[in-house]
């Protein structure tokens, strides 16, 4: 009881100073709470900034306030760091529920330490998610960044614990839990759509739509896009529309470094259509062949990425009918050897192409290029429109690829077409095999050498053909074999060799074989055509016409060519003993020439001049001849020089014939300068001697004028006779024939007449066949005839005794007139009516004395040229 009594006392005692005490502690935390909330603001930057670490960032500003008494309002917060400034404004907290009504997010490009290396450790997702968590809501989200082309309008949104909506300028939605993050973005975001139209893709985006949805758990990521889109593709001469619509699905396995991407059920359908103008070159049968409205891609299998390795096993475009089809197959890329390989597959089968296939394997590591492929082509036969034919045309084709893709590459191309036949207008080819094989050097590198015309460094090739059978503008033929190999440099110098043999070959009437001609040619490509040095070597065995054959024959060319429209050639041509020099020019559209003999022995053109003329046997003698002019305007200018010549025609011998003969051949017209023709003798039965005249033109026809001749120790002359075949006259002259010689001539034994004749002979040419009409010959001085021991004569005698009286007056008769009608038909019958008056002087008694006489000129000629010693001795040489 005391004790109890006791307490209450003390208790009384400090009830008055305890209540003073918590009054004292009331009104102290009263004052220090209202300092700290009117400190509040620099309070919370202190403690902020001693709190944040630098790699945190930067609490810069913060101001806020109680709004009531369950509820805290922040009017302004400010955070940064080196990568990131925030600042919020108008945000609210109510232990429930944390609003903010501006935030403002902004990146910057920092620049990062390269030799940083970030490794991250693959683990499954394990959060620990609190529970009760207050939810976020933003109402207006700005964020702005360097990698952005504008800013982000965005709000967020939180629906669920750790489930946040975001629209605004992306639409996506955003799931956390412990093991996994889920987003989800809806294609149709404005930001997304803006960022398709303002990027610089080769394609435009006219419609899209869909969603991507990713999955994260901390070992992995799996995706899955659902996408409709339409894209559009723009040429200078095509457009095309390209729907892709489908599902593509993939994963990322951070733990393995595994990746998969599912394009299979994501189908590539492409509309092409406007494409008339880009295949307007090709014949309308292979627009339609092998362009096609409508093509789809696919990709079957999943591309994949592991051990730092993208494989893609295969992707087709095929047009839908499945004509045509490209695959990318085996296709590998290699990330630390940057290394990729595959193989490339083309083939088209249609109406027009009856088989088209192409393949190409290749590998690049780095800039290493390793590739070969091969093409197959069949073509039945050609469309209508190109102006080349053929028949069963197929090629088998290898080439490779390889070097270095930034310096050089090495180019390597082999193909063998051949066909059943090729034509074209001015030619037709059967049974075409060739073989064409090239190798390029192609620079890759930007090179400063403005020497540089082509896109190469060089360029080798080589070409086999042959032909089983041709024509070629007019000449046709069997065999022909061509070959050739050359080379082209960067500046297109080149230089070509060519040998082409033709077994055989005809034109007209004319025919031919074995040819084999060689050619070069150094120098270089220009725009206005090569310019260089041609060099040729030919040979011809047989070359026939009905008129002539050539064997043997050699051509030697050699020459300038300065474009497709100037060039300057020589060709020397040797047959035989003969050889002759063309030389001709191209220049300005005119083709000048000139065609030289130079002085040969004449029998060097004995194998062909008989052939036009087969009885000429050329004993002796010079020539020389030249030809020049111009080929277009048909103007020639020739020359011609015989001298000293002996020859054989038949049995018609020609010896000293000298002829220096000049002339021009214009527009068709012939004009011969007057050339002296000279003739030493002409043994033709009647020996002719000193035989001259004058050649030259009249009308366009060659001329023979002022023609004399000395026979019978007299002369026959001619004004003019025409060196043509065309029918004329030819009024002949008879000056002092001695009769005596005439006689001797005749070889008529017992019969001895003595005296000259003089007269005129018409001589009338008709078809190549002469004649005479009504000619007349008579004597110019008194002459005498003596019969004595005559065959004929005596005959007469015998036969008409009642005669013998007047056969007695022409033993021996001095003539004092004599005439003789000369008539000739074109068999060579003559017909002489000859009149005698004179005197016997010995019985001195006159006498007129009519005589007809008819014998072949021809036969009798004949008969004299066998009887003629010198004649017969040349022949005899010339047929040795």
């Amino acid at each position: 009881m005391a004790r109890s009594l006791t307490l209450k006392r003390i208790f009384t005692e400090y009830q008055v100073p305890m209540r003073r005490f918590f009054l004292i502690l009331l009104f102290a935390l009263f004052t220090l709470g209202i300092t700290v909330y009117y400190f509040r603001v620099p309070l919370t930057l202190t403690i902020g900034k001693q709190i944040l670490t630098e790699e945190q960032g930067l609490l810069e500003c913060l101001d806020w306030s109680v709004d009531s008494w369950d509820r805290l309002a922040v009017e302004r917060m400010c955070w940064r760091s080196d990568a990131v400034s925030v600042e919020l404004s108008d945000a609210t907290f109510d232990g429930d529920h944390f609003r903010v009504g501006t935030m403002r997010v902004v990146h910057q490009q920092t620049q990062t330490d390269n030799t940083t290396q970030v490794t991250y450790a693959p683990a499954p997702l394990q959060l620990d998610l609190p529970e009760g968590m207050p939810t976020v809501e933003v109402e207006a989200l700005t964020v702005s960044s360097p990698l952005l082309p504008e800013p982000l309008n965005l709000s967020v949104k939180q629906t669920d614990d750790f489930a946040f909506t975001i629209a605004g300028d992306v639409e996506a939605d955003l799931a956390l839990s412990d093991t996994k993050l889920r987003a989800t973005l809806r294609l149709s975001s404005p930001a997304v759509q803006m960022f398709l139209r303002e990027a610089k893709l080769p394609v435009s985006m006219s419609a899209l739509s869909g969603t991507v949805e990713a999955e994260f758990n901390g070992q992995a990521i799996n995706t899955a896009v659902q996408l409709q889109s339409t894209l559009n593709y723009a040429m200078p001469q095509c457009q095309s529309e390209i729907q892709v619509n489908g599902v593509v699905t993939g994963q990322w396995d951070f733990t393995h470094e595994h990746a998969m991407l599912d394009l299979s059920k994501l189908p590539v359908d492409v509309a092409v259509g406007e494409c008339s103008a880009l295949l307007a070159g090709l014949p309308k049968t292979w627009q339609n062949s092998i362009w096609s409205g409508h093509w789809q891609a696919r990709i079957s299998e999943p591309v994949t990425f592991e051990e730092q390795a993208l494989t893609l096993r295969g992707l087709s475009v095929y047009d839908v009918a499945h004509i045509s089809e490209a695959t990318l197959s085996e296709f590998v890329y290699q990330l630390p050897k940057q290394q990729m390989q595959g193989k490339l597959m083309v083939s088209h089968r249609s109406e027009a192409f009856q088989l088209l296939d192409a393949q190409v394997d290749f590998l690049l590591t780095g800039t290493q290029l390793e590739s070969q492929g091969g093409v197959t082509l069949e073509v039945t036969q050609a469309p209508e429109e190109l102006p080349i034919d053929w028949q069963a045309l197929s090629m088998r084709s290898d080439f490779s690829l390889q070097g270095k893709v930034t310096e050089q590459l090495i180019l390597n191309v082999t193909a063998k077409p051949q066909a059943q036949s090729v034509a074209t207008e001015t030619m037709m080819l059967d049974n075409v095999t060739t073989s064409v094989s090239a190798q390029t050097l192609i620079a890759m590198s930007e090179r400063l050498d403005t020497a540089q015309q082509a896109p190469f460094e060089q360029l080798q090739w080589q070409l086999d053909a042959e032909v089983e059978r041709y024509q070629v503008s007019g000449v046709q033929g069997r065999n022909l074999t061509m070959a050739g190999h050359g080379d082209i440099d960067d500046s297109l110098a080149a230089n070509v060799n060519a040998d082409i043999r033709v077994g055989s070959f005809k034109r007209e009437d004319v025919r031919g074989k074995e040819l084999h001609q060689q050619l070069s040619f150094s120098g270089a490509l220009r725009p206005e055509g090569p310019v260089g040095k041609l060099n040729g070597n030919s040979t011809i065995e047989l070359v026939a016409h009905p008129q002539l054959v050539l064997r043997d024959v050699v051509t030697h060319s050699e020459g300038d060519i300065k474009g497709r429209e100037q060039l300057a050639l020589t060709h020397r041509l040797v047959h035989d003993n003969l050889e002759l020099q063309l030389t001709h020019r191209l220049e300005a559209g005119l083709m000048p020439f000139t065609l030289t003999l130079g002085e040969h022995g004449l029998g060097a053109i004995q194998s062909v001049a008989s052939q036009f003329v087969p009885k000429l046997k050329i004993e002796e003698g010079l020539v020389s001849a030249s030809v020049s002019g111009e080929l277009s305007r048909q103007a020639f200018d020739f020359e011609i020089n015989l001298g000293d010549a002996s020859f054989l025609y038949d049995h018609h011998y020609v010896s000293g014939f000298d002829l220096p003969l000049k002339g021009k051949w214009h527009a068709g017209a012939l004009m011969l300068a007057p050339a002296p023709l000279s003739i030493t003798e002409v043994r033709s039965g009647p020996v002719l001697t000193d035989v001259r005249g004058q050649i030259t033109s009249d009308n366009n026809l060659p001329v023979l004028r002022q023609f004399s001749a000395n026979i019978f120790s007299g002369q026959l002359a001619a004004e003019q006779v025409l060196l043509d075949k065309r029918d004329q006259e030819i009024l002949v002259t008879a000056s002092d024939l001695d009769l005596m010689q005439i006689s001797e001539a005749g070889r008529e034994a017992g019969v001895e007449l003595s005296g000259q004749v003089s007269g005129r002979l018409p001589v009338f040419i008709h078809n190549g066949q002469a004649e005479i009409r009504d000619g007349y010959l008579s004597n110019i001085v008194d002459s005498m005839l003596k019969v004595e021991d005559n065959a004929s004569f005596n005959a007469l005698k015998s036969q008409r005794p009642e005669l013998q009286s007047v056969f007695e007056m022409l033993d021996e008769l001095s003539i004092e007139t004599l005439s003789a009608d000369v008539n000739m038909s074109q068999d060579g019958q003559l017909e002489l009516a000859v009149k005698i008056a004179g005197e016997n002087k010995q019985k001195q008694q006159p006498v007129n004395f009519n005589y007809t006489h008819s014998e072949n000129i021809y036969t009798l000629f004949r008969a004299l040229r066998l009887s003629d010693e010198i004649t017969q001795a040349v022949e005899k040489a010339l047929n040795q």
